[in-house]
Order: C-alpha cells, then structure tokens, then sequence
C-alpha cells in the first residue's frame, strides 16, 4: 500500500515537473518567416512582380525589415513598427521610398524586439531581375501665370499647371498645398488621359466657375506626384499666389427699376433708373457706357463700340420685338459713372459694399411689333450668365 502510494506521488511530482520545465521554454519572438517568391521581377506584367514576405510574432514587438544589398548599403522598408503578437503578411514588390531597387541580390532583414528589450533577427534572400529600368519622372513643371486674380472677371481668372511624364503612371494627384497642410485639388487634364505619357495641362480656376469660394490669398506650393506601375514615384513644385478671389455678388435692389412714362410718342426718349449694390467680397468689373448715356432703337451697344467684354458685368435694357432681334439686352450701361469706380490695371470695378445707381436713356425710333410692348431690365455677367433676367417689366405704350 505505501509502495502505491510513493509511486503515485512520484508520477505527480513527476508530471509537475514537466510542467514547470515546459512552462520555461519560450517560444521564438520570430518564427515562420517565408518569402514567396523569393525571385521577383517588378516590370508590371503581372507576372512574378511582388514578393509575399510572411512571419509570426510570439508576442508585441517593435518590427524593422530592410533589405542590404550586394554592398551591404540597408534599405529600411519598415521601421519601428509596433506589432502585436500573431501571423503577419507584408508585400515588397522592389520600391522603396518610391524608388525601385536595381537589380540584384539582397538580403532581406527582420529584427523584432519585444517589450522588455529581448531582440531577435532572421535573414532571408530574396533576388531582383527583369526590374522596370526607366525611372518616372515628371519634367519641365511650370505655373503660368504665377500670380492669379480667381474672381469671374475675365482678367487672370485661370491657370495652367503644365508638365510632361516620361513614361505612364498609375496615379497623379495635382493640387494646391497651403503652409497648414491643407491640400486644394486641381481638375484633371482635360486634353489627354491621366497618366499618360507626354505633356499635361490642367485648368484651373480655384473653383469659382462652379460658384465655390475660391482658397484663401495668399502664397500656395502646387504639387505634382505621380506614382508608376511599378511603385517608383516623382513630386514636382511650383509656387501659385492668388490675389482678390472670390465669387462675385452684385444684385439690382430698390424695387427694380423707375420709368420716365407710360406713354411715350414715337421718337421719344424713355428713362429707366435703378440701383445695383457689390454685396460681395471680391470687385466687380463693369465697363461703359457710363450711366446716362442714350442709344436710339437703331443702335446697340456693338455699334456704338461697347463691345461685350467676358467677365464683365452690366445692366441691359429690353423689349417685346426690339430691332435688334436675336441679341438679348441690346443696349446696355455700366454700374455706376467712372468717378464712382475704382481703376486696377486699366479696368474700372465697383468694390465690396459699394452702391450705385444707373439711368439709361433709349429714344424709341422705330415702330415696335406692339403698339404697347413690355420693357424690362436685367443684370448680365457677360459671357457667363444672365444674374438677374426680366427685371420689373413694364408696359408702355408707343403712340405713332
């Protein structure tokens, strides 16, 4: 009976043992480390082009890997990466900091080291043959102009980012970068596909063709990147100022128009005033004629040589029948008299919260379609759109 007692304690003491021997062998921080395969070519042929890196952690470590080549020069792909415990995968297909590795043999290094400081390294080969050979670059960057006022006037509301990419590139990101970080994209090319080798122009207009505020003034890097099939990446930088943008805001206000008469002789001369307020935060362009100026019924305001003019604004004046059929508002005024506008490089611009009034005269010479036509006045942005159409219509009647 003691016997099978001693012999049972000894199995115990045994088995506990084990345990406790067991319990102290600790499992490798790196473990399963595979590169498949470990011969890439990264030409993009979506053959063989990327490398499958995988390993196993046994509890959280800080993780480099980088690969030395034949001069024993480090690569650092990863570095310092905090990683928790279990099977890990990563993918290398020959870039590194956007630039492909040539040709060659490397050796690819893992170093883990756990939280209490324990490390542990494996190597393992990997080969690089049949790489891309010509890097991505992008050339011949320019801005022009370097200095833009985006405010719908028609005077340096655009600019042209130009370039020209060597070869096709898988991503190109063009915008404005501001001192803050914040990023303000530029629209596409529209005359060749994205990434396509040869030149590329992108339009820009800080958005207020679309009637979004435009960036802040100021001084802006514009960036260029382009990234390749292969991973090999190029950034290009030019410098961008914008002066004065803004989406334009004017409106006709006090009621819409006054007119002289509600009966008017043929040959007589009809008088329409009305006010027009800048409610905005950029200048509005305007042009002549100056307010009080006459036309006749025979004329407009290309035969008196005040020709239309994109991006600038005025009030048009209209009627049932007019004789210049097929051109809306024929006869038109500029915002205000040229003592009240203020003069920036030759043009003439009503201010932000500046108000003005505007009289224009018409002589009815020639016989309207109706004897008591209506006429009406609006506020045009030349060449862009119609801000206020048929304004305060009124019936006059033309006796003849």
């Amino acid at each position: 009976m003691h016997v099978h007692k001693r012999l049972a304690a000894g199995i115990v003491g045994f088995v506990f043992l084990t345990m406790v021997l067991s319990g102290c062998v600790r499992k490798p921080l790196l473990s399963d480390v595979h590169i498949r395969p470990d011969v890439i070519s990264p030409d993009a042929d979506g053959t063989e082009d990327v490398a499958e890196i995988k390993y196993e952690l046994s509890r959280s470590s800080t993780l480099t890997m980088y690969f030395v080549d034949e001069s024993g020069t480090r690569h650092y792909y990863r570095e310092d990466i905090l990683r928790s415990p279990g099977p890990r995968t990563t993918y290398f297909g020959g870039a590194i900091d956007g630039s492909l590795l040539p040709d060659g043999l490397y050796t690819c290094v893992l170093e883990a080291t756990d939280e209490r400081g324990r490390a542990e390294t494996i190597e393992i080969p990997l080969t690089i043959q049949g790489g891309d050979p010509l890097h991505l670059m992008i050339e011949g960057m320019s801005v022009y102009p370097d200095s833009f006022t985006p405010n719908r006037d028609g005077v340096s509301d655009r600019v042209t980012v130009a370039y020209r990419l060597n070869k096709e590139a898988s991503l190109v990101e063009v915008y404005l970068l501001d001192g803050e970080g914040n990023k303000y994209p530029i629209p596409e090319d529209e005359i060749r596909e994205m990434g396509a080798p040869g030149n590329h122009e992108h339009d820009y207009d800080a958005g207020v063709d679309q009637g979004a505020k435009p960036p802040n003034d100021g001084t802006y890097t514009v960036v260029v990147e382009a990234e390749d099939f292969v991973g090999n990446k190029d950034v290009a930088t030019d410098t961008l100022t914008i002066e004065m943008g803004g989406v334009p805001l004017v409106e006709i206000v006090k009621r819409g128009a006054q007119w002289s008469a509600d009966i008017l002789v043929l040959g007589d001369t009809l008088t329409f005033t009305c006010t027009a307020k800048n409610y905005g935060a950029v200048p509005i362009r305007t042009k002549g004629p100056e307010t009080g100026f006459a036309y006749t019924t025979g004329q407009n305001y290309n035969t008196e040589g005040y020709h239309k003019e994109s991006g600038t604004f005025r009030i048009g004046l209209d009627f049932e029948g007019a004789s210049s059929a097929g051109r809306r508002y024929p006869w038109r005024w500029q915002l205000g008299r040229d003592d009240e506008l203020t003069f920036i490089d030759g043009y003439k611009y009503l201010m932000p919260g500046q108000t003005v009034t505007i009289v224009g005269h018409l002589q009815v010479a020639d016989r309207p379609v109706s004897t008591e036509p209506l006429f009406w006045i609006g506020l045009l942005h030349e060449d862009v759109w119609i801000v206020e159409d048929y304004v305060d219509p009124h019936r006059i009647s033309v006796e003849y």
